[in-house]
């Protein structure tokens, strides 16, 4: 809130700011988004990864039980779960923007 005085009149002013501190972040790894892919907001390495999968139609296995901890430091040690949580997180390729990401 800041004070203005406008015709000897002090009046209260909500005042906006945006905080630069404040980032989202990727739902499937937690590294910093770059913006909306494949329906929702991911992080670049994340987008990559998804394009990848589904362009190169992969087939990954995992050599654990399937519950690999995905996160920024460790999302390259099992592809298998990182796709597994990048689509159950929600990213999939029926976004209207999934088409252009997918043509060579």
């Amino acid at each position: 809130v800041i004070l203005i005085q406008s015709n000897g009149i002090m009046e209260r002013v909500m005042e906006y700011t945006y905080d630069d501190d404040l980032e989202e972040l990727c739902p499937v790894c937690g590294d910093k988004v770059s913006g909306y892919h494949y329906g929702l907001l991911t992080c670049e390495s994340c987008k990559g990864f998804f394009k990848r999968t589904v362009q190169n139609n992969k087939r990954y296995t995992c050599a654990e039980n399937q519950e690999c901890k995905i996160d920024k430091t460790q999302r390259k040690r099992c592809p298998f779960c990182r796709f597994q949580k990048c689509l159950n997180v929600g990213m999939r390729l029926e976004d209207s923007n999934a088409g252009k990401h997918l043509l060579p």
